[in-house]
C-alpha cells in the first residue's frame, strides 16, 4: 500500500467520531520547527494516527511516528543518524481548563476547528529528541589518535630545553 503526504486542515472531531485511521509521510519541508532546531530528516517520517471516542466522549488521537533524524553528535560534533520511534495518546482540548481536567494518562492536544497532522507529528518528534544526542558507539576514536602526554613522576623536573606552556604566567607574578 502506497502512502502519501499527511493531510492538513482536518476536523479531528469528525475523524474521532468515525474511528478513522490515517497513515502518511512528512518531508523535512513540511516540518519547519525541526529544521529550525538544526535537525534534518533522512528520507521521510512515517506517521500513523488513530482517532476515536473514549467512554467519556473525549476525542482521542493516538500517534506513532517513525523517522531517522540527522543531527550533530554532542560528543564528537560530527553528523549522526538517530532512529526515532515516538508515540502518545492525546485528547483534543480547546482550552487550558479542558487540559487540566484530563486524567494523567492522556496528553492534551490543543486544537482549533481544524488541525494539521504534520504539526502533530513534528511535535512528537521534537519531544522525543534527546537533550544531548550522541553516537551509540564510541565516537572519540579521532581524539585517541593523539595520545595524552606521558605522565611524569611528581617532583621530577621537566626535560631540559622543553618550555613549559605556563612559563608566560611566571612573568605576570613578578
Amino acid at each position: 500500500m502506497k502512502i502519501g503526504p499527511l493531510p492538513k486542515d482536518l476536523d479531528l472531531r469528525g475523524l474521532a467520531a468515525r474511528g478513522v485511521m490515517i497513515k502518511g509521510t512528512a518531508s523535512i519541508q513540511a516540518l519547519p520547527r525541526l529544521r529550525g532546531a538544526g535537525i534534518g530528516l533522512e528520507g521521510q517520517a512515517v506517521a500513523e494516527f488513530h482517532f476515536s471516542l473514549d467512554e467519556e466522549a473525549r476525542y482521542i488521537v493516538e500517534t506513532q511516528v517513525e523517522a531517522t533524524l540527522t543531527m550533530t553528535c554532542q560528543r564528537c560534533l560530527q553528523e549522526m543518524d538517530l532512529p526515532l520511534v515516538a508515540g502518545s495518546r492525546m485528547a483534543c482540548v480547546w482550552s487550558d481548563s479542558d487540559a487540566v481536567a484530563l486524567p494523567g494518562w492522556l496528553e492534551p492536544l490543543m486544537v482549533g476547528e481544524t488541525a494539521d497532522l504534520n504539526e502533530i507529528a513534528e511535535e512528537e518528534m521534537l519531544l522525543a529528541v534527546p537533550v544531548s544526542a550522541t553516537h551509540e558507539e564510541d565516537c572519540l576514536t579521532e581524539q585517541r589518535l593523539y595520545p595524552p602526554a606521558p605522565e611524569r613522576e611528581p617532583g621530577v623536573a621537566p626535560e631540559p630545553g622543553v618550555k613549559s606552556p605556563f612559563a608566560v604566567l611566571e612573568k605576570l607574578r613578578t
